[in-house]
């Protein structure tokens, strides 16, 4: 499986362009599992998981080509006895968090990378969606505004059932809406940054 997504965006005067794509993880090493310390699983079991990757190709230059990029994590768990969790949090890794960076990654221009597995945390069913925002990176100060350049939505199913595979959801453009949508989430995380 695997998913190719184009988004058009407008940023200081110029064009750009973010291009998504989701595909399944065939080997967890090969997706770099192997490499993040402390997993509470190998490796070999990230294969069937989604892998995200989203790059942008922008025609300005120099200071106009810093962009981030911001995710926002929405979970279902659920239990065979009807009881269900529900939770949407800023996805940042714990390095940027203690810093009280709510952005996932940034760049001259930003790339990302995320591929989620092992999320059940003894739930018999999980639901993971992500909202995933192209935004401006503050040039000077906190001070500035992070405004909405770009969005898309993906995410995947999975299930306790070992005869069960993860399912993907494939990745959508979405609109300002979801932006909006997020912003209670973004504010309550990180209110020291302003929101646009």
């Amino acid at each position: 499986m695997s998913v190719a997504l184009q988004i058009p965006f407008r940023h200081h005067d110029r064009d750009g362009q973010v291009s998504v794509l989701v595909t399944k993880v065939v080997n967890g090493i090969d997706a770099g599992f192997d490499i993040l310390p402390g997993l509470p699983f190998g490796p070999e079991t990230a294969a069937g998981y989604p892998s995200m990757s989203a790059t942008v190709s922008y025609e300005g230059a120099g200071y106009r080509k810093l962009t981030g990029w911001i995710q926002v994590v929405h979970t279902r768990r659920t239990w065979d006895h009807a009881n269900e969790v529900v939770a949407s949090e800023v996805d940042s890794g714990p390095v940027w968090a203690e810093a009280d960076s709510p952005f996932f990654a940034h760049g001259y221009p930003a790339a990302i990378y995320d591929a989620p597995s092992n999320n059940l945390n003894g739930a018999h069913h999980l639901e993971w969606r992500a909202d995933t925002f192209l935004v401006t990176v503050p040039l000077r100060s906190r001070s500035e505004p992070i405004t909405l350049l770009a969005s898309f939505a993906w995410g995947y199913n999975e299930s306790a059932d070992p005869k069960t595979a993860p399912s993907i959801v494939a990745p959508v453009a979405t609109s300002r809406e979801r932006w909006h949508e997020c912003s209670e989430v973004l504010e309550r995380g990180f209110p020291a940054w302003r929101w646009a």
